[in-house]
């Protein structure tokens, strides 16, 4: 399953990329874009274990509040279609529906499973890792594989993935807007 808006959101990632990559200091890549992919499944997890009352004092920043759950897996949707849109590619259906898990955390599991073979297929296709024997899933496969399993821990967590996405979209144009010459990221 994909979210209702997938294309519109890849729209959303290439003009947010392209507004973003004025504010970088070196030019991101698709293994850039990976790193990416691991930070904000980092804070997806970190809002999870907050979340499930654990202390999580220690990996936080109190100046840097990282606490909406719904927010940060529109980030990973935003990180996996950076990969998507740095490599010049674009996410295909699902050959086959990936398996139901039983809960929240089966899902989460599930997700970095799938993060982590999308960035491995970046460092492959791009030249920065050893092609794995087997067959791996190609990078456009890849992607729709990690917004997939976005979809089903959003499913399970009950939050809609379209609306995070959504207003993660207006957050990030804030932000840029605040950061850009002209506001509108146009000299």
């Amino acid at each position: 399953m994909l979210p209702d808006h997938l294309h519109a959101m890849l729209d959303e990632a290439r003009r947010l990329r392209q507004r973003f990559a004025r504010t970088a200091p070196q030019q991101w890549t698709v293994t850039t874009a990976a790193t990416e992919l691991s930070v904000q499944v980092g804070h997806l997890a970190l809002c999870m274990l907050r979340g499930r009352g654990h202390d999580v004092s220690d990996m936080e920043d109190p100046e840097r509040p990282i606490t909406n759950l719904g927010d940060e897996l529109a980030d990973v949707v935003l990180a996996a279609l950076s990969i998507a849109v740095l490599a010049n590619t674009v996410p295909t259906p699902l050959a086959t529906p990936a398996a139901t898990p039983h809960d929240a955390d089966d899902a989460f599991l599930r997700l970095l499973v799938a993060a982590g073979e999308l960035s491995e297929a970046a460092l492959v296709e791009h030249g920065y890792r050893h092609r794995p024997t087997g067959t791996p899933r190609p990078l456009a496969d890849a992607v729709t594989n990690v917004i997939a399993a976005c979809d089903t821990l959003a499913t399970r967590l009950g939050i809609d993935l379209d609306d995070e996405f959504d207003a993660m979209v207006v957050s990030a144009d804030a932000f840029l807007d605040d950061r850009l010459p002209g506001g509108d990221g146009v000299s």
